[in-house]
């Protein structure tokens, strides 16, 4: 028995494709399936294009102002404006514009290529650009056992998306240094959840010192660096870390706790 074809729903004013599915137990159920869409949006500096990132298409204000920032392509939020975010046939336009004194930075970010959803580094045009051996230096937050299991047990609650898409979708919150989950963004590619809650830190005018990023993805090395650039003194990730992701944490001074294969969480750096 073929599925039946999909159908395109609208749900909260959001576009969501709803697939028939057929179950593999006796292939009669006709249950609706969610599927999240993930779509190329054009990252436009002072009409000139710096980037093409594969996203989920929501909070892509955020993505932009995170992105710049996590980057090193600005230093605060004072230095870009948003101009717009266009929807077009082939994914979105997202503009803004940088301040004098930083455009210049965009010659040594540039990206050609597209960024999928799962790397931060396609598009680079050298390993100079990658500069992994020039991580800047934070202020560790003091993360006690208590206060990171408590953001653990609620950001569940916090997962709408995520829910909606059969958990296809990471999240990433900020919490500040009592535990509590200020917000959260999800996207299918880590690093972009990433941008999009330091996007949202920056933009609602939050004081990040203090608190730490909680992730539930893997702790790789752009993970880190993006925490660092941001000024971000914790990092929790929900699952293990590459060693590079650890040296860099190290000799960061950033506060990393992920949780290891046996399910216990150890204190990394």
């Amino acid at each position: 028995m073929m599925a039946k074809p999909s159908e395109n729903r609208i749900l909260d004013g959001r576009d969501v494709d709803l697939a028939r599915a057929v179950s593999g137990d006796d292939g009669n159920d006709d249950a609706p399936m969610m599927l999240q869409p993930e779509v190329p949006a054009a990252l436009t500096f002072n009409g000139h294009s710096h980037a093409v990132m594969m996203v989920s298409p929501h909070d892509l204000e955020d993505f932009m102002v995170g992105f710049a920032l996590s980057e090193g392509i600005a230093d605060d939020i004072s230095q870009i404006t948003l101009r717009d975010v266009r929807k077009t046939l082939q994914g979105y336009v997202i503009e803004a514009d940088l301040h004098d004194d930083v455009f210049d930075r965009l010659a040594d970010r540039q990206r050609t290529l597209e960024g999928r959803s799962g790397c931060g580094l396609c598009g680079v045009q050298s390993l100079e650009a990658v500069a992994m051996d020039k991580i800047g230096a934070v202020k560790p937050s003091n993360m006690t056992q208590d206060v990171v299991l408590r953001a653990i047990d609620a950001l569940p609650e916090y997962q709408t998306r995520n829910r909606e898409g059969g958990g296809l979708l990471h999240a990433s919150a900020f919490v500040d240094g009592s535990g509590n989950i200020v917000l959260v963004r999800e996207d299918i590619g880590r690093h972009n959840a990433l941008d999009k809650v330091l996007g949202a830190v920056a933009r609602q005018g939050i004081d990040p010192t203090g608190g730490f990023i909680l992730m539930t993805s893997r702790c790789s090395y752009e993970i880190v660096t993006k925490t660092v650039q941001f000024g971000v003194g914790g990092l929790v990730t929900l699952s293990g870390p590459t060693l590079t992701a650890v040296n860099l944490a190290r000799k960061a001074g950033l506060t990393m706790i992920c949780r290891e294969r046996r399910g216990l969480f150890r204190r990394f750096a």
